[in-house]
């Protein structure tokens, strides 16, 4: 039977509260985790499968949540179309930043991202008579979901919204998932790795990476709004670069390199947060400088470290191991005294798939003092060339070589 590797995260979700009051931590704080795994999840997507760094995450998930709030204040009172046009609103939001900041990349598409984030907080925090500035946006209400007020569900108790944010992250982490381990995410993975070279298979590279620049923002705008529903309450700090710089530490002290990486940031960096808060406000200190020790000493985070320690425990029993060795010893041994038949060996490997080549002195191409000019750019200067029947030959050089 074969255990797909998002059931222990899932049942992990499941009994996250049960958990959290055994610590003497409410629902909502479990809630809150939830939540900023799905947020890790959806960035992770750009960051680790795309090699994309953004500092401008914070403004799809402040703008998400501020769009569910004035959606339900103003228009619909109920829950699920709120959710809806937050989420959309991080969609088109990443559809126009998107499509400028992919004109640049590296450092610059950086820059950019963070610039567009402190211009949307400058716009949140001065529309005082919209957003509220920087008092924050109040009156959000977590209404019934259902087809009837008899067949509706409460979401105000916390343990009730907890487990309907805990479906919603669930089947988006399914969703992430078949994406990043689709033909999709593949070429993801190959634009991180060598973008060039992507780019000369055949790929079109900038569309790839601003899909992924959309599906990032669409799932970070979704954990936004459900944020917004959790506090009951929207505030500017939401769309403020620290809380950029937040998602990409929770990211990278998780793990950006692993699937878990970040649900394992998430639950790291809230556990902390709320542990070192009792102590002293200034706990941005402490965990900054975490976050430091792991760049220098650990880039692959938590889980790399977790995987540097299983590494050196045995994946079976020594009585198991000597087992299997004594049982391939045997076989052989059978097979050299004839006590037991040998395996046919693989048609596909024992036999050529094409006939050998068969040499000529005959010459079927000959090329002499070849001379090519592109101007004042001599591409190609007195190359002699031949060719027999049967050779094999290749032409290496880079782009603009004259090949």
């Amino acid at each position: 039977m074969v255990k797909h590797p998002l059931i222990p995260l899932f049942i992990f979700l499941l009994i996250l509260p049960f958990l959290i009051e055994q610590l003497g931590s409410t629902v909502s704080l479990a809630t809150e985790i939830a939540i900023f795994t799905l947020l890790g999840f959806g960035y992770n997507l750009l960051l680790g499968y795309t090699g994309l760094v953004s500092f401008g995450h914070s403004a799809f998930f402040g703008l998400a949540a501020y769009a569910g709030a004035l959606t339900q204040i103003h228009l619909f009172k109920g829950m699920i179309l709120p959710l809806l046009a937050g989420t959309l609103t991080a969609t088109l939001l990443g559809v126009i930043v998107g499509f400028l900041v992919m004109r640049r990349r590296g450092v610059y598409f950086s820059l950019l991202t963070l610039a567009f984030t402190q211009m949307f907080f400058y716009i949140v925090y001065r529309a005082t008579s919209v957003t509220g500035g920087e008092n924050g946006l109040g009156g959000i209400v977590r209404s019934p979901i259902g087809p009837s007020p008899a067949l509706s569900l409460s979401l105000s108790k916390p343990l009730v919204y907890y487990y309907f944010v805990a479906a919603i992250v669930m089947g988006s982490t399914f969703l992430i998932w078949r994406t990043v381990h689709s033909p999709f995410g593949k070429v993801l993975q190959a634009i991180r790795e060598n973008e060039q070279r992507a780019s000369c298979v055949g790929y079109n590279t900038k569309r790839y990476k601003l899909v992924a620049f959309i599906i990032s923002c669409t799932f970070t705008g979704l954990a936004g709004v459900l944020y917004a529903f959790l506090l009951k309450f929207v505030y500017p700090e939401t769309v403020h670069v620290t809380m950029s710089g937040e998602i990409v530490a929770m990211t990278l002290v998780g793990g950006m390199h692993s699937f878990f990486g970040p649900a394992v940031g998430a639950v790291f960096f809230i556990f902390l947060r709320d542990f070192l808060t009792t102590y002293t406000e200034n706990w941005m200190v402490f965990f900054g400088t975490l976050f430091m020790i792991f760049i220098l000493f650990s880039p692959e985070g938590l889980v790399g470290i977790a995987k540097k320690l299983f590494s050196f425990l045995p994946v079976k029993r020594p009585e198991e191991r000597k087992k299997g060795r004594m049982e391939k010893r045997e076989k052989v041994e059978g097979w050299r005294s004839g006590r037991i038949e040998e395996p046919a060996p693989d048609p596909l490997l024992s036999h050529s798939l094409t006939p050998p080549l068969s040499h000529s002195d005959a010459e079927i191409l000959v090329v002499k003092n070849l001379e090519k000019h592109f101007g004042a750019l001599a591409a190609v200067n007195n190359v002699s060339l031949s060719v027999r029947k049967g050779e094999l030959h290749s032409i290496i050089g880079p782009n603009g070589a004259g090949k």
